[in-house]
């Protein structure tokens, strides 16, 4: 009876004071075991009991914890989401200029984003979005290593967002400011990838069935000041499309859209290469010094792609993915040089997003001066430039669910031949390769 007081006793004051005096505690139960009051095991007993119970009683004050936060704090601040990657590229080119013969440029480039979207009330979503960069290039996120000094951080994007939930089963969404580009593309090549759109869009996708899905984007772009201050440069984007999985193994996306910009006779965009058909007009520019679009550039722009998942009937050749995709653009505005396509096709995994995935690609690209502004075409195809024309070679390999490593050859030229005093007349060729290491979150 004695002992079993005892060890009452110390279960007692273990529940009492375990979780401030635990090591104190297996310090008494040596002693009691020492002295005979308790057996090994019936100490170790209490021992384990006692542990289990300051287990116990943290999880509980975790789960207080959270629900305290979880009844105080705003609700735009519980529907935070962090997002966010980084990536460090090595990019060697070699390049023919009409003013240098050939030069060759080895760099390390790094590439941070961080973006903050919270729904602040039902239906109501706003986001913001820092990174690396210049505000001089809409492009490029790129910031070239070297030099000892700091690098820039710049805006990427600010943006509110509406997406009412009475439109159902019509999904509709409304953001205003400046957004990610919510066109699709099979590659972006005609819209560069880093490039953010300032204005509005709306955004409407409809499930005829769950192997159907029929949608419309549209956007209204601010392009910049301009000269004269009379007019602004607006576009207008219209793209109406299908995404049809028409079996277990095949699956279209098609689009058909139209970029719609009156910018004849204004000067060029801020951020342009200033590569399309430009001159000095109207008359007012030649006060400037400033370079005005010759044509507008209203152009169809329908794309395709066409996926199949193996086995292919009846084949299976290793890999689980296979797609082959295009573009067409014509520019309805102007008389020459107005139309550009491209041709490619993957195979491997749809996406990348976990170890071991990987994806081969392969385009080619022929772009005339004035098929697209240039404003919008992919920074790392022959710097943007048009008119331009090329191959295009990418390999994706998956480290972790997080992180890929990814390499890419580019083959360019310009399709017409540039002669100057120190120029040979050729179409000054270059060749680009990236190797990037990638890490979301």
């Amino acid at each position: 009876m004695k002992k079993l007081m005892l060890v009452l006793s110390v279960i007692g004051m273990v529940a009492l004071s375990a979780r401030s005096y635990a090591g104190e505690v297996d310090v008494l139960l040596g002693k009691l075991v020492d002295k005979g009051v308790l057996t090994a095991s019936e100490a170790q007993e209490i021992r384990t009991e006692t542990h289990d119970e300051v287990a116990k009683q943290d999880k509980q004050k975790e789960e207080d914890y959270k629900k305290v936060a979880k009844d105080t704090l705003p609700d735009w601040v519980k529907n935070i989401k962090l997002s966010g990657d980084f990536r460090n590229r090595y990019q060697w080119d070699k390049m023919k200029s009409a003013t240098t013969k050939t030069y060759e440029e080895n760099r390390d480039r790094i590439r941070a984003r961080l973006g903050i979207d919270t729904a602040l009330i039902e239906d109501f979503k706003v986001g913001v979005g820092i990174a690396t960069g210049v505000t001089t290039n809409g492009k490029s996120n790129n910031i070239t290593l070297g030099g000892n000094s700091p690098k820039g951080i710049v805006l990427d994007y600010a943006y509110g967002q509406y997406i009412p939930s009475w439109t159902a089963p019509v999904k509709t969404t409304f953001t205003a400011g400046r957004f990610k580009n919510p066109f699709w593309e099979p590659v972006n090549a005609y819209v560069d990838p880093d490039i953010k759109l300032d204005g509005a869009a709306l955004q409407w996708s409809y499930d005829i069935n769950p192997e159907a899905n029929v949608f419309l984007n549209y956007g209204f772009l601010y392009l910049g000041d301009s000269f004269p201050k009379s007019k602004d440069p607006l576009e207008n984007i219209i793209q109406p499309g299908v995404n049809w999985k028409i079996s277990d193994n095949v699956k279209v996306k098609s689009t058909v859209d139209f970029w719609l910009s009156e910018v004849k006779g204004m000067t060029a965009v801020t951020g342009s290469p200033l590569t399309n058909s430009l001159g000095v007009l109207p008359d007012q520019n030649a006060k400037t010094g400033d370079v005005a679009y010759l044509n507008n550039y209203n152009v169809v722009l329908p794309k395709l792609e066409v996926g199949f998942t193996g086995p292919y009937f009846g084949f299976n050749p290793g890999f689980p993915y296979f797609s082959v995709f295009g573009e067409y653009a014509d520019n309805l505005s102007a008389s020459v040089d107005h139309q550009g396509w491209l041709a490619g096709c993957k195979i491997g995994n749809e996406t990348i997003a976990d170890k071991y995935q990987w994806q081969l690609l392969y385009d080619y690209r022929f772009t005339e001066k004035d098929a697209f502004m240039d404003i919008y075409t992919d920074d790392d195809f022959y710097g943007g430039k048009l008119p331009s024309a090329g191959n295009e070679v990418a390999f994706n390999f998956g480290l972790s669910k997080n992180s890929w490593v990814q390499l890419k050859y580019f083959y360019t030229w310009n399709t017409t031949k540039v002669v100057s005093a120190t120029d040979d007349g050729s179409k000054l060729p270059g060749q680009t390769i990236m190797a990037d290491w990638n890490i979301k979150f």
